[in-house]
């Protein structure tokens, strides 16, 4: 169900993170990217309960944010259930977003192949290039040809879901966004709602999990601006949630 103002919108952030810190950052994040009011973005914790189907109800959109805890590939609790939730905001037609470990796990319950692939980490700000298909894209289509976003990401899809469009690639990591047609469900290996002191925060927190066992201050002294990826999530509510177009 689409709501006709910011005002009055609801949207699902489902998270699997163990640290209280990074779960209100991560929600604050997507509020700032969003344009949406402190409150406007409520969330659910896998790793503290299962999710119901009956939960989405008053939700507009779902969005599925990163993990610098899990991958897609280990035994993350709850699991099972999100897989459910994604099947039938599918049927409905309920906007999901999935970045980074969320664009994963979409790949991941819809066919594709999700692999840890250590030599093509990608850690700090990357050159993203759209597809053809992204220029007819309402999400994509007013970003530029290339543009610079923030990562943090060892796993990839490695095979798009049966179904689903290519929207931008870059060049370790060749699925870097996708979407399904005539839907508002899609799949973004950046972080859309990281902006550079964001992805600083980040990394210094989780430089454990990327860095291995280099300088995470060399990483972030090449850490630009990313205002054009910045602006993804915005659009996305916008265009896809609120203007409902598909």
């Amino acid at each position: 169900m689409s709501k006709s103002s910011h005002e009055s919108l609801r949207v699902l952030l489902v998270q699997a993170r163990s640290d209280q810190q990074m779960k209100l950052h991560e929600i604050a994040c997507f509020e700032t990217s969003g344009n949406l009011s402190d409150g406007q973005v409520d969330s659910h914790d896998l790793l503290e309960a299962p999710i119901g189907i009956q939960e989405i109800a008053d939700f507009d959109a779902i969005i599925i944010g990163g993990s610098g805890d899990y991958s897609v590939l280990d035994e993350v609790p709850n699991l099972a259930s999100l897989e459910d939730i994604v099947k039938e905001a599918k049927v409905r037609d309920l906007p999901v977003l999935g970045c980074c470990w969320g664009a994963q796990f979409l790949a991941k319950v819809f066919g594709g192949k999700v692999i840890r692939d250590p030599k093509r980490r990608e850690v700090g700000t990357i050159e993203v290039s759209k597809t053809e298909a992204a220029s007819r894209d309402e999400l994509f289509k007013d970003l530029p040809e290339r543009f610079y976003a923030q990562a943090g990401h060892t796993d990839r899809v490695a095979d798009l879901p049966p179904g689903s469009i290519l929207l931008a690639s870059s060049a370790l990591c060749p699925i870097q966004a996708f979407t399904f047609p005539k839907s508002g469900m899609y799949g973004v290996q950046f972080h859309p709602e990281l902006g550079r002191d964001d992805l600083v925060m980040r990394l210094r927190y989780y430089k454990e999990n990327y860095v291995n066992g280099g300088s995470v201050e060399d990483i972030i002294k090449e850490i630009k601006e990313t205002p054009e990826a910045a602006g993804l999530v915005g659009k996305w509510i916008d265009r896809v949630v609120l203007a409902g177009v598909r």
